[in-house]
Parts: structure tokens; C-alpha cells; sequence
């Protein structure tokens, strides 16, 4: 049977586990835990954990977090206790389905790849009802939004007469 060698620091506030290059490093449960209940899982000296939050606040707050960086795909990478949630995937605040985050007040922010960036509406709303219009992480107007995002008339396959003639018309 493998086993696993740690080094184990017990200071008057918190409990560590080392692996032998003296990074945090817990395969079995928490690396660090303090007293007050805090906990964070790391491996190799990075954040991480897969089958949970990778950090327990006290007040109920969570966050996963994989190889060092802030990640989850079946939910919110960020959740706090006052309903504030935020998605990420791979460090990058990400979201495709929806808001990348949400605070209880209301407000909302659409991000992709790390970008502030929305089609189909304003990518931040504010809970006074303001709007902000983000394509590829660049603040546009609402006209400039509507121009670049919204769909344009197309009239391929319409059929024209002019003199007399009748003419189909086809996009270049």
C-alpha cells in the first residue's frame, strides 16, 4: 500500500500539511484548517479540489478551484452566503447559458472567455435598471451594439421589376 509522507505544522490559529518540497499538499482532506473552521484544499501548492469547494469559509462562502485556478462546469465557481455567485472556468470568469455573475441585488454581468461580452442583450445590468452593451470586452453604445449584433434585412431571393423586367435579386 502507497502512503503518503507529509510534514505537519500546528500553529496556534491553524493546522498545515506539507508535502517533502514543503508545499501545502493534502490528497486526504484539507490542507490548511484553521480553528475558526476555515478550511482549503490544496495539492502540490496549488488550490485544488474536484469533488468539492477547494475553499470552506465560515460564513458559508465557497470556491473551486482546480490546478491553482478558480474553475467549475456544473455550477457557480464562486458562491457566497448573500447570494452573490460568480462562474468560471479555467480562471476566467465564463458563461455561456446565462450570467457570469449575479449578486442578490439584481445585477448581472455576461462574461465569455474572460471577456465582458453579450448578443443578445446588455452585458452588465444594473439593479436601478442602467445597461451596459460589451462585445468581446469592448464597451459599445446600444446603437453601435444594435448595429454590430442585431440581424441585418436581407433581400437575397427577393424578386424586383424595373422597365418591365423582372429581376432576383442574391447577396454578394
Amino acid at each position: 500500500m502507497e502512503y503518503q509522507e507529509y510534514t505537519v505544522r500546528v500553529y496556534s490559529d491553524r493546522t498545515e500539511w506539507l508535502n517533502s518540497s514543503g508545499k501545502r499538499h493534502r490528497t486526504d482532506g484539507p490542507a490548511c484548517e484553521w480553528a475558526n473552521g476555515f478550511k482549503q484544499y490544496w495539492v502540490d501548492g496549488k488550490l485544488h479540489r474536484t469533488d468539492g469547494p477547494a475553499v470552506e469559509y465560515t460564513n458559508g462562502d465557497k470556491e473551486y478551484w482546480v490546478d491553482g485556478k478558480r474553475h467549475r462546469t456544473d455550477g457557480p465557481a464562486c458562491e457566497w452566503a448573500n447570494g452573490h455567485k460568480q462562474y468560471w472556468v479555467d480562471g476566467k470568469l465564463h458563461r455561456t447559458d446565462g450570467p457570469a455573475y449575479e449578486c442578490a441585488s439584481g445585477y448581472k454581468e455576461y462574461w465569455v472567455d474572460g471577456k465582458l461580452h453579450r448578443t443578445d442583450g446588455p452585458a452588465r445590468e444594473y439593479s436601478s435598471g442602467s445597461k451596459e452593451y460589451w462585445v468581446d470586452g469592448r464597451e459599445l453604445t446600444e446603437e453601435e451594439w444594435q448595429a454590430k449584433t442585431q440581424p441585418k434585412d436581407c433581400v437575397a431571393g427577393k424578386v424586383v421589376e424595373i422597365e418591365g423586367k423582372k429581376y432576383k435579386l442574391m447577396e454578394v
